[in-house]
């Protein structure tokens, strides 16, 4: 099910293009600003070249230093006209990140709804394969010289129970979840993936299978055939770019909701996690806050770290410090340790090989240094509370 690490992975995924997109916006809007002071052939001497390259060097750095001091002495030096170009193209800047801001927080937060379709869609595709199943039986039977398998699939008790389940079929009704659209698809799997399959061809072979033959087919098919077979993973993995990571959450998912379900008992479908509104509240606040502080963060790590450079830090192990960080100033019941290696192991699977001790090194400084100025406030069960 889905844990605190992988929203913090998600949280990291989606800072990552914040912190990329302002980075181009910026220099896209500089670029712009900067070509209307360079000098025209047909209208200026190339004399004057030296000029011009000294005032696009003044507007460049007028328009940089207007992320962090509007009073900057730099834009003192500019008359009034080229002050307000430059505040217009910073006004354009902001409004350009604004709305991809709004864009990345929505994409992120319609992850919750598209964990809980992966999760009914792989529910409902042995009903699909029944449906296909159900469908060759009936081409075979009007075509008496082919002979075929029994169609167990198709008859199979506890399919028909998924396929009628109430809170199934609510569920995928509210988030509009079918394979109807993708009926090509299945077929496809059926032809390539079921029928060259050993253990459902000795099955689709068996007289009357049994209750529990009925059952070992359902937990075979999703176990062994749904998220072992690499021609149905290659799907998944084409329709969600985060297939790798939401694979064994919705796996998870899909063997607690069969754990307990038979001839007996209908499916309990599971929520994504035990907190899943808390999970969520907390998923988000990390984005807010990681984005909202960056740069009083990224002061405490270049003023703090003196042995490294924030600027030539590679931007996933900046991330993630920025977000270490933020997590230790906004969430006070979340102990140091348990943050410092949350953070280090994200930086083994998603950095450079020396992120490791690069990330353990600069947030063990400083969460201490944090700490012992109050910064840091920890308090809660089991922490001692620096107030």
């Amino acid at each position: 099910m889905l844990n605190r690490r992988v929203l913090r992975v998600k949280a990291m995924q989606s800072l990552y293009s914040y912190f990329l997109m302002k980075a181009s916006v910026c220099d896209l809007i500089e670029e712009e600003l900067v070509a209307k002071y360079a000098l025209d052939p047909a209208l200026h001497d190339f004399l004057d070249r030296e000029l011009f390259e000294a005032k696009q060097n003044l507007i460049k750095t007028c328009f940089r230093n207007r992320f962090v001091d509007e009073s900057s002495q730099t834009m003192v030096a500019l008359d009034e006209e080229d002050l307000q170009e430059v505040e217009n193209s910073y006004l354009k800047y902001e409004n350009l990140i604004t709305a991809e801001v709004k864009s990345i927080r929505k994409n992120m937060m319609a992850e919750r709804a598209r964990l809980k379709k992966l999760y009914l869609k792989i529910l409902l595709l042995p009903v699909s394969f029944a449906f296909v199943d159900k469908q060759d039986q009936d081409k075979i039977k009007s075509s008496p010289a082919k002979s075929a398998p029994s169609g167990n699939l198709s008859s199979n008790v506890l399919i028909a129970k998924i396929k009628e389940d109430p809170n199934l079929y609510e569920a995928a009704k509210k988030g509009e979840v079918e394979w109807e659209a993708e009926s090509d698809v299945v077929v496809q799997w059926y032809k390539d993936v079921l029928r060259v399959d050993e253990f459902m061809t000795r099955f689709q072979e068996l007289k009357e299978p049994t209750q529990e033959q009925q059952l070992e087919c359902v937990q075979y098919l999703y176990k062994k055939v749904i998220f072992k077979s690499e021609i149905i993973g290659a799907y998944f993995d084409q329709n969600d770019l985060r297939w790798n990571e939401n694979k064994p959450i919705i796996r998870s998912m899909v063997l607690k909701t069969l754990k307990h379900f038979d001839f007996e008992n209908l499916l309990e479908l599971q929520p994504l996690s035990h907190n899943e509104d808390e999970d969520f509240e907390y998923f988000e606040t990390l984005f807010s806050e990681t984005m909202k502080r960056e740069y009083e963060l990224e002061m405490i790590i270049s003023k703090r770290a003196k042995n490294w450079d924030a600027s030539r830090m590679a931007m996933t192990d900046l991330v993630i410090l920025k977000m270490a960080l933020a997590e230790m100033m906004t969430f006070p019941s979340i102990p140091i340790k348990v943050t410092i290696n949350e953070y280090i192991e994200i930086s083994k699977n998603y950095s450079t090989p020396r992120s490791k001790q690069f990330v353990n090194g600069i947030l063990d400084v400083l969460a201490n240094e944090l700490s012992s100025e109050g910064i840091i406030k920890k308090s809660g069960r089991g922490l001692i509370d620096n107030k």
